[in-house]
């Protein structure tokens, strides 16, 4: 029963619904959509009306108002288009005079206003009398009236709000002495005049006097800005652009057309005179395509550099095309020839012409630079390995650092790291034996022997006759050590040779070794008795200094008897010695004769005075490199 119940409310209201959308779709039409109401309501003498439907059976809600949209829409431009329709039945077709520079002659351009005058009278705020719409079940209707006297009014005001506006202007551009914009005033006044054609022909009666007394003064002030030194120097310009031409020389034409268009905006001369420019342009560049066939480079950049200025030209486009594709294939297949041939400078410059064009065959393109640098690695590896044959390790160097800093992926190179290694090594080495070469050394030994002389007491020195004289002697062996005081650096190169001449103080441990087994008389005279030691053997050990590596001075002890752990200081002297030695060839490292004289005692002795004279060998050692570490860094950096 419950189904039942629920089952006839349904009928019932499917069928009340039924009724109100079939009553509505017979709803009687308003009385406006009849054309005699309307003549009779709005006579046509007075009034403009205009009255559409569109069918809407079918539409959805959202359809239905964008169809009401632009019934509206076109309602408005039907007004408008029976408005311009008129104007032009009425009057003749406007003219407008400009000057081609075709040829050099003048030609006459004629237009058509009438696009002009309809989208002027639609941008009109249309004073509807009457505007109504009505939909029924199938159709959307809609009826639009307007006033002839109101509208003709509302497009006298328009017409005089742009005089008065372009009349501003045109005083602006008067006093700064500027006339680029005198195209925009003529459209201006022009447009004034559409709005004033259309208001004379929708009421012939509409007050125009101020539009007219507007119009007069726009005109007067149009002519000022014509006769003004701008618009001469326009027409001197447009003239040197026909030179240009003239001369062949067309970027210049085009640049200085270019230029007009931006100073003198929308001028529709200048317009026309870039398109003869394009047109001759366009005739000299094909021409040029057809007489410079053996130079296709040359025909490239002449093309290239017209479509910089006119892209859109499918003439010229199509014939660079044509061109590139055929310099393409004959330049690609130089460049597999040279590469198959292991012409690597060849093969270069023919890679190199193709970077030069556009390319063709991207697929080709690669695979010769695949190529390239194949055979590009191949002749690398000969000459690293020659480098290395020939021991050039610094070349090597360099072109392995250029070879990574060019290409980033030869780090993963087996062959490449090898040589990186190798190279770097040697490099290494050298690097540190140059810096080596250029440091002063730390310091000096000295290994030598020389010949004492017998002693004497001091106070005898000068006091005994005859004065002291050197009648024997004995040998000492020596050897030292000094640490060098570097006061000015100078290293010399003498060939692949560095010497180190640096002026120096040396300041070290010497010790002598004594050989009195050697003493001997040096004076055949029976007059001299030959001084005699108790010991074989004895030694020295001193503090040692040098000034300049001239002048010399020491301090120390000498003990007799075999060198020992357990020295017997009572039985020691203590001396002093004051000498120089005298390097040959100038080079500390080198042998010198030096003499010394000495004074020397022991605790319980008097102080004895005697001489000494030898040679030496002074070698050096101890450089240190403070950028040791850089260059090694150098070397491990990649």
């Amino acid at each position: 029963m419950r189904r039942i119940f629920f089952l006839t409310i349904l009928l019932a209201v499917c069928a009340f619904s039924g009724y109100s959308q079939n009553n509505r779709g017979k709803a009687e039409r308003p009385s406006w959509l009849s054309k005699a109401w309307i003549e009779r309501t709005y006579p046509p003498d007075n009034f403009i009306s205009v009255i559409d439907s569109v069918y809407i059976k079918k539409m959805k809600a959202g359809e239905i108002e964008k169809a009401k949209v632009k019934l509206d829409k076109d309602l408005k431009e039907e007004l408008a288009s029976r408005i311009s329709v008129k104007i032009n039945t009425v009057t003749d077709q406007q003219t407008r005079q400009d000057e081609n520079w075709e040829d050099n002659k003048h030609t006459v351009k004629t237009t058509t206003a009438f696009s002009e005058k309809l989208n002027i009278t639609v941008s009109a705020a249309f004073q509807f009398k009457f505007k109504k719409d009505f939909a029924d079940k199938r159709y959307q209707f809609a009826l639009r009236v307007i006033d002839r006297s109101v509208s003709a009014t509302v497009l006298i005001d328009k017409a005089v709000g742009v005089l008065n506006n372009c009349i501003a202007e045109v005083e602006v551009s008067i006093a700064s002495k500027s006339s680029s914009s005198l195209f925009d005033y003529e459209n201006k006044l022009d447009v004034a005049k559409q709005y004033w054609g259309s208001a004379i022909w929708l009421d012939p009666n509409v007050n125009h006097a101020k539009y007219s007394e507007l119009a007069v003064n726009l005109s007067r002030l149009i002519q000022q800005v014509k006769e003004m030194g701008s618009e001469k120097k326009l027409l001197e310009d447009q003239g040197r652009v026909i030179a240009f031409m003239q001369e062949e020389n067309y970027a210049s034409a085009v640049k200085l057309v270019l230029q007009l268009e931006v100073v003198y905006k929308n001028r529709e001369e200048i317009q026309d005179l870039r398109q003869n420019v394009n047109i001759q342009y366009r005739q000299h560049v094909l021409e040029i395509n057809t007489r410079e066939r053996d130079s296709p480079l040359y025909c490239i950049n002449v093309m290239g550099e017209f479509l910089t200025y006119f892209p859109e030209d499918t003439v010229v486009s199509s014939a660079l095309k044509k061109i590139e594709g055929a310099l393409f294939e004959k330049t690609i297949y130089k460049a597999e020839l040279a590469i198959k041939d292991e012409n690597l400078n060849l093969a270069l410059k023919m890679v190199g012409d193709l970077e030069k064009i556009r390319i063709v065959n991207l697929k080709e393109y690669e695979k010769v630079h695949r190529d390239l640098k194949d055979l590009r690695r191949k002749v690398v590896m000969k000459s690293l390995q020659k480098k290395w044959d020939d021991k050039q390790y610094t070349e090597g160097w360099s072109t392995i650092q250029k070879l990574i800093a060019d290409n980033a992926s030869l780090l993963e190179d087996g062959q490449i790291i090898s040589y990186k290694k190798k190279f770097g090594k040697k490099c290494k080495k050298l690097d540190l034996s140059n810096a080596r070469g250029q440091m002063p050394h730390k310091f000096s030994a000295s290994i030598g022997a020389e010949f004492r002389s017998n002693p004497t007491e001091s106070s005898n020195i000068f006091t005994e006759q005859p004065s002291y004289e050197v009648v024997s002697g004995y040998t000492a062996y020596t050897g030292a050590i000094y640490l060098r005081r570097i006061k000015e650096v100078s290293i010399v190169t003498k060939g692949e040779k560095k010497f180190d001449k640096s002026k120096s103080n040396l300041i070290g441990l010497k010790y002598s070794h004594l050989d009195f087994a050697t003493n001997r008389m040096i004076v055949d005279s029976e007059d001299h008795q030959m001084h005699t030691y108790e010991d074989a053997l004895g030694w020295e050990l001193s503090l040692d200094m040098y000034r300049n590596d001239f002048w010399h001075f020491g301090v120390g002890m000498r003990n007799m008897g075999a060198f020992s752990t357990n020295i017997d200081f009572s039985e020691s002297s203590y001396f002093t010695t004051f000498g120089f030695q005298i390097p040959f060839k100038g080079m500390r490292s080198s042998i010198a004769f030096k003499a010394d004289s000495w004074l020397y005692k022991s605790a319980e002795s008097a102080l004895f005075f005697q001489l000494s004279g030898g040679v030496v060998w002074n070698p050096m050692f101890g450089r240190t490199l403070e950028n040791r570490k850089s260059i090694s860094n150098k070397y491990n950096s990649f």
